[in-house]
This record gives structure tokens, sequence and C-alpha cells, in this order.
């Protein structure tokens, strides 16, 4: 049987439980207000008639050129980018912090689990 949590426990535990709190209905809150996102499309392009919207960084042109001045790493460079810029917005963003607030709530419940409570000095029997 474990002894009495110590100050350090129960801090551990009470900031991992407000964290876990609050990231959870923050990503709540953002992931009902989230709208769709505006596209990005400066560009079209018509297939059989219907009229598709391109973003500048996905053209053949754009990709084109970018290959020729910086190669091919440039492009995955590039598109990583993009991906990264893309999950600070709208119903990624709610992902995000869902996610990274369970991780912080885990880390600071394992650590108060690993912490050695504080134990009285042993008294010596008369």
């Amino acid at each position: 049987m474990r002894g009495k949590l110590s100050n350090l426990q129960l801090s551990l535990y009470l900031i991992g439980a407000a964290v876990l709190l609050v990231g959870l209905l923050s990503a709540g809150l953002i992931y009902r207000a989230a709208t769709e996102q505006m596209s990005a499309a400066s560009n079209y392009q018509v297939v059989d008639g219907n009229a598709y919207e391109v973003a500048p960084g996905d053209s053949k042109a754009y990709r084109r050129d970018a290959e020729l001045y910086g190669g091919t790493s440039l492009i995955l460079i590039a598109d990583f980018n993009r991906w990264l810029g893309n999950l600070w917005h709208g119903k990624r963003l709610a992902y995000v912090l869902a996610i990274g607030s369970i991780g912080v709530a885990l880390i600071c419940f394992a650590v108060a689990r690993d912490q050695v409570p504080d134990q009285a000095p042993d008294q010596p029997e008369r």
C-alpha cells in the first residue's frame, strides 16, 4: 500500500488534470467554431467543361519552375511546409490541440506516479 501523496505528486496530478481539461475544452470549442477554409486558389483549370481551383503551389508551372531552380528537394520542402502550415487552422488545429494536451497530461501523470511519496522518518520502538 502506498503512503500519502507528496506535495509534488499532488501538484503534478492537478497540473495534468488542468492541462487535460483546458486542452480538450479548447479543442472542442475550436472544432465547433471552425468553418471550412476559404480556398487559396488563384488559378483555375478547366477540364471537360468543369472549372477546378488550383492552389498556386500545386500548378504544374510552379512545380516545374521550383524543380528547375531548387531541384527535387525544394519541391519536398515546399510540400512539407504547406502541410505544416495547414495544421494551424480550423479543425486540424483542434486535433493538434487535443492530441497535445493528452500527451502533456499523460507525461504529468507518469512523472507524478513515479515520484517517491514523502515518508515520515522511522521511529525506534521503546
